[in-house]
């Protein structure tokens, strides 16, 4: 069957997991408890804890990512005087950037559907009317797809290829040999990290901080010397609370990017303990290829941590060491594309 588009409600009460609806009816059995396994246990941790902004994390064996969104509301019989609960929805990982870059607009109609459904609850309303609400919620997710898949796409007008273009054209595919790294970002919360790969990827600007509660991908293809370069950035939840699920996903990495905010002395105090959690993840000797890098150099007058001294932890935690502004753009495209040439060059040595 198509499990992208399925949709789960869960509740979030009791030791575990309990299904309240899902859609469509033949979802699997192991599909639907993995899934509350996983959503039960990113705020497990903290009885008091709901994230506020949806979240979104893998299935990297289905090739599919789940789009969370926890909600509480008040009820006295239960611990805290409120009930949790989460719906979520399942999409193509294809679609990722989608997801991503729409985040704020999508989680509008997400928001708004939860909010009937807890006051239809909340009235003791029907449960034909409860589920009526998230299948409905199901089918605008899956128009918004469409939607914001086509507004991303460009087409440009197809020009008649000659024979002599053709040719140019399997000669260079025959040249181009595509090479694909994981990339993970880490770091403090606020530091810049998403900020700085939505600058890369889509040169703008994340002026809202919206905390990665879990994983954001994103990837980006360009050529460097003959080669077809996908990076894969895998941007890691900075708060302690997802400090277990982080870990889950640096298998397979290539390349740390370790960042920093130069006005914020704590955030640089803390790189080493970053560093750590991914030797500990290892556990041996194996040696980290990576960057430590300094956001926010835009920032001259607040200031606090010099360049000398981030040279210096670099030297120690042999990282590359780099300063950039995710406002700007300065030394973003640069950074970026002395990552991809530093793997190609590691990676041809490997072979």
């Amino acid at each position: 069957m198509e499990l992208a588009h399925a949709i789960i409600y869960l509740d979030l009460n009791q030791d575990k997991p309990k299904m309240n609806f899902w859609y469509p009816h033949d979802l699997p059995k192991g599909i639907r408890r993995f899934i509350g396994d996983e959503c039960f246990s990113i705020i497990s941790g903290d009885s008091s804890f709901i994230p506020e902004v949806l979240l979104i994390f893998p299935i990297s064996s289905l090739k599919l990512k789940v789009l969370i969104k926890y909600f509480k509301r008040e009820d006295s019989t239960k611990i805290g005087s409120f009930s949790k609960s989460a719906i979520t929805f399942l999409f193509d990982e294809k679609d990722d950037h989608i997801y991503y870059r729409y985040m704020s607009y999508i989680d509008s109609y997400v928001s708004k559907a939860v909010s009937v459904i807890v006051d239809l609850e909340n009235n003791e309303s029907e449960e034909d009317l409860i589920y009526d609400e998230i299948v409905k919620l199901q089918r605008t997710l899956c128009e918004l797809t469409d939607y914001l898949r086509s507004k991303s796409e460009y087409v440009s007008k197809p020009e008649e290829p000659s024979e002599t273009t053709l040719g140019v054209k399997k000669l260079e595919k025959k040249q181009i040999e595509k090479k694909k790294f994981k990339v993970v970002v880490l770091g403090d919360p606020s530091v810049g990290k998403t900020s700085t790969i939505l600058r890369f990827t889509d040169n703008v600007f994340l002026r809202a901080y919206i905390p990665t509660m879990g994983l954001n991908i994103t990837q980006k293809i360009f050529d460097i010397n003959k080669n077809s370069v996908e990076l894969v950035l895998w941007d890691i939840g900075g708060q302690t609370k997802f400090e277990i699920i982080r870990k889950k996903f640096y298998e397979g990495m290539s390349m740390i990017l370790v960042l920093f905010d130069l006005t914020n002395p704590m955030s640089f105090a803390n790189v080493p303990k970053w560093h750590q959690d991914i030797k500990n993840y290892f556990k041996n000797d194996q040696k980290i290829k990576g960057y430590l890098i300094g956001n926010k150099n835009d920032l001259v007058k607040e200031r606090i941590v010099s360049e000398n001294d981030a040279v210096r932890l670099a030297f120690a935690l042999d990282l590359d060491y780099i300063e950039i502004s995710a406002l700007t753009g300065y030394n973003i495209e640069k950074t970026f594309h002395e990552i991809a040439s530093n793997l190609l060059k590691f990676k041809n040595i490997e072979d």
